[in-house]
């Protein structure tokens, strides 16, 4: 993990990987990039809370900048946790497609008549 996370980032990050049990080597990069992501969004946040959305920029009003950085951050982890099941709606997609796998598709029944067929 990256050395400067925050605590908050720290907390988030041990979460997932207690949920997802069966990390594998393969899957660090994909934490790491979460990590990163979830604490540029909560970095980009607190500047976002403290400033405003609108801030003054050579005399004029613009959007702020943080704004651009939380929102693609916001992206990228969300992205992130679905892809991983760390979402409400995809842990129940998850629990759905393996509830499904105890009866066959009529694709999965097709398929296994033609190779006993065969046979």
């Amino acid at each position: 993990m990256p050395d400067n996370l925050s605590d908050e980032t720290q907390k988030f990050i041990k979460d997932v990987v207690k949920e997802l049990n069966a990390i594998q080597n393969i899957d660090l990069g994909a934490i790491r990039m979460l990590a990163t992501s979830y604490e540029m969004y909560m970095q980009a946040t607190d500047i976002l809370l403290k400033e405003g959305p609108v801030i003054e920029i050579k005399y004029e009003k613009a959007a702020n900048p943080a704004q651009n950085i939380a929102t693609k951050n916001y992206a990228q982890v969300m992205k992130i946790m679905t892809e991983y099941g760390l979402t409400i709606k995809s842990r129940g997609n998850i629990k759905a497609m393996k509830s499904e796998d105890k009866n066959d598709s009529p694709l999965d029944q097709f398929l296994k008549k033609g190779a006993r067929e065969r046979r």
